[in-house]
């Protein structure tokens, strides 16, 4: 069973990686392996452990999830492992001391690359503001930290607004028309999600501000590279989710054979580029 932080489109390119893994794998070993995609309405811890809860109840072979605060749920969690379910997290980082399996990178890391490509499009120096994701996720919580750190540190650049979109495009684009309307000086949006980058360019574009306010996209979802396509924003710092989604497969399967296997997986990004989404959307 998976089971995202939310309806989204970057978690349905990690389903999609975890489906392709599956037929794979099972064509190799003789068998079927299939997926139970559970995704919650909005990113809501609760929603979110009580489908974990039901997912336990059903005796599954494996359970993969993106929590949104793993060391809150990680008593549910530790119930599945009690069960003898094999546990794998995706995107957030495992509790330390938990020995969870998890598929994820250096969120940290990736937030200041994001940063420094927004400054060279600023030369260096201006207003920014940042948009977070849901604050209690690592992933999210990490780039949005990295963001503040970069900015405050970088002499000439000033943040004037930060909001969180709790990875919703729909919470992301208000937020950001909110911040674009208070700050008519604004040169740079800055954001720490996949929703982010598509509600902030969309209201940048509703605000006739292409070009004026600088933004280096996040992910690869199809709405953003659409965006790409059109020329709202010419950058996005990309994760890879199908990649997500077969190891999370491939992690699960080893378990299943008792097979020793790293606790981290780090599956690295790339950038996306105008030239890579010319001809329709480029899967990561």
């Amino acid at each position: 069973m998976m089971i995202p932080i939310l309806v989204q489109a970057w978690f349905d390119q990690v389903h999609d990686g975890a489906k392709e893994s599956a037929e794979v794998l099972g064509k190799a070993m003789g068998t079927k392996i299939t997926w139970d995609y559970q995704a919650p309405a909005q990113a809501d811890l609760e929603q979110q452990n009580q489908l974990l809860e039901r997912a336990i109840a059903s005796k599954p072979d494996g359970i993969a999830i993106d929590s949104n605060d793993a060391q809150a749920a990680l008593p549910i969690i530790k119930e599945a492992q009690n069960r003898g379910i094999p546990i794998v997290l995706y995107t957030c980082d495992a509790p330390k001391g938990s020995q969870i399996p998890y598929v994820s990178d250096n969120w940290y890391e990736m937030g200041i690359t994001e940063g420094q490509e927004l400054l060279k499009k600023m030369g260096g120096k201006g207003n920014v503001a940042i948009m977070g994701g849901v604050p209690t996720n690592s992933p999210h919580a990490d780039r949005f930290r990295a963001l503040n750190d970069l900015f405050k540190a970088t002499q000439g650049v000033k943040i004037v607004a930060t909001a969180l979109d709790y990875d919703d495009v729909e919470k992301a684009h208000t937020e950001a028309s909110r911040i674009l309307a208070a700050n008519p000086d604004l040169n740079g949006f800055a954001v720490a999600d996949a929703a982010g980058p598509v509600g902030v360019a969309l209201a940048i574009k509703e605000a006739g501000k292409v070009g004026k306010v600088k933004i280096v996209g996040l992910d690869s979802v199809p709405q953003l590279q659409e965006l790409m396509r059109t020329g709202v924003l010419d950058l996005s710092v990309s994760t890879k989710p199908r990649t997500y989604g077969q190891l999370v497969t491939l992690s699960l399967m080893m378990q299943n054979l008792g097979v020793a296997q790293p606790q981290w997986y780090q599956v690295g990004t790339g950038y996306l580029t105008p030239d890579m989404v010319k001809n329709g959307d480029y899967q990561f």
